[in-house]
């Protein structure tokens, strides 16, 4: 995405310090070694000892006024000096200087009179985006701009909503759609920060007896190789890599995954999380997947991570396919002739009719939130959906100490 920067020079006008970020770069994933590098402002060193311990990129920290001199002193030598890269963005979000190993830079700080947002969390879910940050007293508002194709910041072509503060839930989304987007803050009297935004991409839902072939992209800046798997451990779950939600309907639904297809062997990989528990099911696993199958409780999420060469686009034949099936947890089955329903797809109501009395039917949307419940005690029950968004639906029937989830599409 392009972005629009504001650059506000007021000649007579004292900047207060703002964050500026120095980013440490590995092409081998596995850190700078050893290797570690001063950060000075104005000759003064503000960040001794700056290195990236384990990870292709790390991240630092340090305050700068507008005008202020930003240099790399005191390199110390790693192991393997040349995977080494950095890059030092100002209060903007704009590189204002990059190099490799033994690079020195003179770069100039530069705070914006309206600062960025700060983002502390982008979470994509299967039709919304959950936003939150740090809220400056110096910030009004928010404009959030949003579209299926790109667009320049501002000039009106993209859908466009304001908030006041974080955290904030844009809805209304599709799934399995790449979104770009735009933000800026709003400081009030006209006066508005610079523009920050990705490309992200919404997930997608998997229901109960459904699959889905995923075509997956590489990641900027991601850099995995066969030390990836090692070093990885479940803090690293980034919602950047989600890219399902398989949504049974239920706490106590058991899903099973079976894999097929393929990814670039020690290169992509595929990790599956039990959501609500957090328990990983699959570790970081590439290469080709034989009917590998995973088995969780409620919710899962399938994640990919892919390195910068090859992908889905390049290569068709890496394309991981996903098929899920469903069953009751800790309960026995329900026989599918204990009851019937239908229409299905419904407009309004939905009819269910059993041989015994249902004790019980609650209904569920795509993101596991419980919409509906009642306690018919009948053995013929209508279900009003006249009121719910189009869509689907996930409707769990207990009859006599068994459940059994059905997927219904509401027009």
């Amino acid at each position: 995405m392009k972005k629009l920067l504001l650059f506000l020079i007021f000649p007579f006008f004292a900047f207060a310090q703002c964050p500026h970020t120095f980013q440490m770069g590995d092409s081998f994933g596995d850190g700078w070694n050893g290797a570690t590098v001063d950060i000075a402002v104005n000759g003064a060193v503000v960040v001794a000892g700056a290195t990236n311990v384990a990870t292709a990129l790390e991240v630092v920290s340090f305050d700068a006024d507008t005008g202020d001199t930003i240099s790399l002193t005191n390199w110390v030598s790693g192991s393997w000096d040349g995977e080494i890269s950095w890059e030092i963005l100002d209060g903007a979000g704009t590189v204002i200087g990059s190099g490799t190993y033994g690079g020195l830079t003179n770069a100039t700080g530069y705070c914006p009179e309206c600062p960025s947002p700060a983002i502390t969390q982008w979470s994509m879910s299967t039709n919304s985006v959950y936003i939150d940050g740090d809220n400056d007293a110096s910030i009004v508002g928010y404009e959030l701009e949003y579209s299926t194709s790109t667009f320049e910041p501002g000039d009106g072509t993209a859908n466009s909503v304001t908030f006041e503060s974080f955290p904030y839930t844009l809805t209304g989304l599709e799934s399995g759609t790449t979104y770009n987007f735009a933000m800026r803050s709003n400081c009030g009297g006209g006066v508005f920060g610079s523009y920050i935004g990705n490309p992200y991409t919404t997930t997608f839902a998997i229901g109960c007896g459904e699959s889905l072939s995923y075509s997956y992209i590489s990641l900027p800046g991601v850099s995995t190789g066969t030390n990836y798997p090692v070093q990885w451990e479940p803090s690293q779950i980034n919602p950047y890599f989600f890219v399902a939600l398989v949504t049974p309907g239920g706490p106590n639904v058991e899903s099973t995954v079976t894999i097929t297809g393929q990814t670039e062997l020690n290169y992509d990989y595929v990790y599956i999380v039990e959501m609500d528990s957090g328990n990983v099911l699959l570790t970081p696993t590439s290469g080709t997947f034989d009917s590998l199958e995973v088995t969780g409780v409620g919710e899962l999420g399938i994640y990919i991570v892919a390195d910068g060469s090859i992908d889905s686009t390049t290569n068709p034949e890496y394309t991981p396919v996903f098929s899920v099936s469903c069953s009751t947890a800790g309960l026995d089955d329900l026989s599918s002739n204990l009851f019937a329903y239908f229409p299905n797809p419904v407009n309004d109501k939905l009819t269910i009719m059993a041989q015994e009395n249902v004790d019980e039917i609650t209904v569920y949307n795509m993101i596991g939130q419980v919409v509906l419940r009642q306690t018919p005690n009948s053995l013929e029950t209508i279900v009003d959906m006249a009121e719910m968004q189009t869509g689907a639906y996930f409707v769990q029937v207990s009859i006599n100490n068994s459940i059994e989830t059905v997927r219904i599409l509401k027009n």
